[in-house]
């Protein structure tokens, strides 16, 4: 069954028992070998890339190479610039041309010669074309120059049909390797060109015979971080991605932005349909860096310059495999920083892949996240989602982690079975995505609730416990939902589960006039969270609470915190 395949049979899916589920899933399975030679094409399909002058660089590809399989003539070492910056001049000289002619030498292209005859008007030229290739993806290593300065001398015959404002021949590099297989002389460097495979709906048409090389690099702050990101992938691949889905949009209805926001809201009901456990914030502001963001699957928000909220606490749950992008012009300005930015803080994060934009592309020439998270949940790869979701190429984008990485790329049965078999936690995330999926089918809620209660993992798995106590909520069962959290609350949830958990019983105390409860809900959370970042916001909720509850002393006290919070 391939990524398609399963999405649709997820959302179809009728849910009237595990036992019933797990047949359906055992009756669906495919062979070991279709999924072998997938694997191989990924592995021999792909060039790595690595700065020659660095050692860091080799390295990052080697561990590259050894986990992926990836032959030993697949790899290519370059003398290049160690800064992040690179001449165009040196881009050619020293990147594009030295990776051309190693493609053509190695047969990993095959290339014919069209001639074009003089006329009067014009003299004669001579194009190279492609015309097939075994390679489909470029992947560059730590080390490799990030982008391209401007060069003003530049003169192209055509640069003056360009939008004054996209005229620049500054770019990515990732973006202008992306359509090597054509022919430099018949690309217009002063401005993005339309991406031919936009939106495909076939993975395997991504490829440069049609006009698309997949560039992405294994890169970040530290070479120790680009190495994680395979790492990471690879582990997601085997175990499943799961965890919970955070949209942060700014809840606009109109305007020249509103572009954003709605690729935002669909990348959402993607998440949503797929079953992930989706969160979709609406509001003007950033998630405040209190937000209670725990098993984070995938993240996309915007608009900030650096890094900012819940992701940058000093330990942010990132699954295994996890996606996050971050919209921002210059979100990729600088992949070496921890602090600047976001891609870079990201994936120090704990990110597993991410994209950005190394200099100001405009809205409209940014990756498109529903299209790209349609494509994640389609079966597509990392590498081929990220190019199927950009209209323009040879611009300011630059997709960093492993483009093989396969988020959905093992059929769920094998999970089931595996995960199963291996009494691994990550099982209760499939109870957790089964659930929702019923739910998007219309299953009743009271249906669900009887199949939870009878489930073991409703009593030793955080997340299916707070599941079911979400769904007692939802029909108005208080008394049982509390029960639900504070059973969860008992099975060493997250730093940050614990602190939405307490939060909803704060919550479900001051609706039953339970004031004294709330506050030492509030209470348990700074105690068991000493670095909340809103200690400040919190101190000033537990003031108010404790004046409803008419506890003089507790109301002076939390003033004397205040006064020190910062």
């Amino acid at each position: 069954m391939n990524g398609l395949d399963r999405m649709r049979w997820l959302m179809k899916m009728p849910m009237l028992s595990w036992m019933v589920m797990l047949c359906v899933l055992m009756s669906l399975s495919v062979t070991h070998a279709e999924d072998a030679v997938a694997s191989l094409e990924r592995e021999t399909s792909a060039l790595v890339i690595y700065n020659a002058d660095m050692p860091a660089s080799k390295k990052v590809a080697e561990h590259y190479s050894q986990l992926r399989g990836i032959p030993q003539h697949h790899l290519l070492g370059l003398s290049l610039s160690q800064e992040e910056s690179i001449s165009r001049e040196d881009f050619i000289t020293s990147l594009y041309e030295p990776i051309f002619a190693y493609l053509k030498k190695n047969d990993f292209f095959d290339t014919e010669y069209e001639i074009i005859p003089a006329t009067r008007e014009r003299p004669g030229i001579v194009y190279e074309n492609l015309k097939t290739s075994t390679i489909r993806y470029l992947v560059l290593c730590y080390g490799i120059p990030l982008k391209i300065s401007e060069d003003p001398t530049l003169e192209e015959r055509g640069a003056e049909s360009v939008r004054i404002e996209l005229r620049k021949n500054r770019a990515a590099v990732d973006h202008e390797l992306a359509w090597m297989g054509r022919d430099p002389k018949r690309v217009l460097l002063s401005g993005p060109f339309e991406n031919p495979l936009y939106h495909a709906t076939r993975s395997m048409d991504i490829k440069p015979e049609n006009g698309v090389m997949m560039v992405a690099r294994l890169d970040g702050p530290s070479p120790e971080i680009a190495m994680r990101l395979v790492d990471q992938a690879m582990e997601a691949e085997r175990e499943g991605l799961w965890g919970r889905a955070y949209f942060d949009s700014r809840g606009l209805q109109t305007g020249p932005y509103l572009q954003g926001d709605q690729w935002i809201r669909g990348a959402a009901e993607w998440a949503r349909k797929a079953g992930f456990e989706t969160i979709l914030d609406d509001q003007p502001e950033l998630m405040a860096s209190g937000y209670p963001m725990s098993d984070i699957a995938f993240y996309f928000g915007w608009y900030a310059e650096n890094a900012q909220g819940p992701l940058t606490r000093e330990s942010v749950p990132f699954m295994p495999g996890a996606i996050a992008y971050h919209l921002h012009s210059y979100s990729a300005a600088t992949l070496r920083s921890t602090e600047r930015h976001w891609v870079g803080p990201l994936l120090h994060a704990g990110a597993t892949a991410t994209m950005g934009c190394v200099d100001e592309p405009y809205l409209g020439a940014t990756p498109e996240l529903d299209v790209f998270m349609e494509k994640i949940l389609m079966g597509f790869s990392f590498g081929e989602a990220a190019y199927a979701a950009q209209r323009v190429l040879s611009w300011q984008t630059t997709v960093v982690g492993d483009p093989l990485y396969h988020p959905l790329g093992k059929p769920i049965q094998w999970l089931q079975e595996e995960l199963t078999q291996a009494r691994s936690p990550k099982l209760g995330w499939l109870r957790v995505l089964a659930t929702n999926q019923a739910l998007q089918q219309g299953t009743e809620r009271a249906t669900l609730i009887q199949l939870l209660e009878k489930e073991t993992l409703s009593q030793t798995h955080p997340a299916v416990c707070e599941k079911l106590a979400d769904l007692y909520l939802s029909v108005n069962r208080t008394e049982e939902a509390r029960a639900s959290y504070e059973r969860a609350l008992l099975l060493k949830p997250s730093r940050d589960q614990q602190n939405r958990l307490l939060l909803n019983l704060a919550q479900l105390d001051q609706q039953a006039g339970d004031w004294k409860g709330a506050l030492d809900r509030m209470e348990t959370l700074l105690e068991k969270d000493p670095t909340f970042p809103q200690k400040k916001m919190m101190l000033t909720r537990m003031k108010l609470v404790a004046e409803q509850a008419d506890l003089p002393e507790a109301v002076l006290a939390i003033e004397q915190q205040l006064t020190i919070a910062p």
